[in-house]
């Protein structure tokens, strides 16, 4: 039995048509997708639907459990991302075009920006080999202060399309630097200065070990600058604004 009209236009207002994960502004490109299938016994209420853009829709329907490449997204995991983005659209709402808003963003975007700059902790991420070399871990600082401004309830986005590569921003920083603390140790360290690697040793004795780990920093990585990028390119359409621009020595 197919979804009602009723249940679909609740799931669509609840996220302003924006995909639940990604955050992006779907508008007619969008699917109400069962968290539960039907064919698992799922039923067609809102509590068990979420709605996604076409990719993240195609995530759900391609992913081969008998041959499984990456990780599942659990139901219990679906809810909380539509829940939480449910509630962001609902503490937000979709004021964009108010000039008072854009004011307000623009000085948000400017804290992150002078905070994440292009040439700090972005660039290191986005160039950095982590296949053994040494590296050092105050290149890692502006992470660090991101992550901890982002625990300030007024450090939002009030367009929801920004806000939400902010919150996906955000996710993808802690995931790296998680990977960080899990995959990487330290390393000789001379003048307090902190160092960490990959064991290079690891590449010998441990190979698999040593590539999953390389492989992994460089995929978490890839994903803080490409969504770091995608923030950027959007808030300087929206806004109207570049970011301040650093001319301080790059800590890499």
């Amino acid at each position: 039995m197919p979804l009602s009209l009723k249940i679909r236009e609740e799931a669509l207002v609840a996220c302003a048509r924006h995909c639940c994960l990604c955050h992006k502004f779907c508008g007619t490109k969008i699917e109400v997708h069962h968290i539960r299938l039907e064919s698992e016994n799922g039923d067609n209420t809102f509590s068990n639907v979420i709605p996604l853009c076409f990719d993240c829709h195609a995530d759900m329907t391609s992913y081969d459990s008998l041959h499984p490449k990456g990780t599942k997204y659990s139901e219990s995991e679906l809810k909380k991302h539509r829940d939480n983005w449910y509630k962001r659209v609902q503490n937000t709402g979709c004021l964009v075009g108010i000039q008072e808003v854009k004011e307000t963003d623009i000085k948000v975007y400017n804290t992150l920006t002078g905070i994440l700059t292009w040439n700090g902790s972005i660039l290191f991420a986005r160039h950095n080999n982590f296949a053994g070399f040494v590296f050092k871990m105050e290149c890692l600082d502006d992470f660090y202060k991101f992550i901890h401004e982002c625990e300030n309830p007024s450090f939002e986005f009030l367009d929801t399309d920004i806000e939400g590569l902010r919150i996906l921003l955000c996710e993808h920083v802690e995931i790296f630097l998680n990977n960080i603390a899990l995959k990487t140790y330290p390393a000789h360290n001379n003048d307090h200065i902190r160092l960490n690697s990959v064991p290079g040793d690891w590449e010998i004795d441990k190979p698999e070990i040593f590539w999953e780990s390389v492989d992994v920093l460089h995929k978490t990585a890839k994903d803080v600058c490409a969504t770091y990028d995608s923030l950027i390119k959007l808030a300087t359409r929206k806004l109207g604004v570049l970011p301040s621009k650093d001319t301080s020595e790059n800590n890499n």
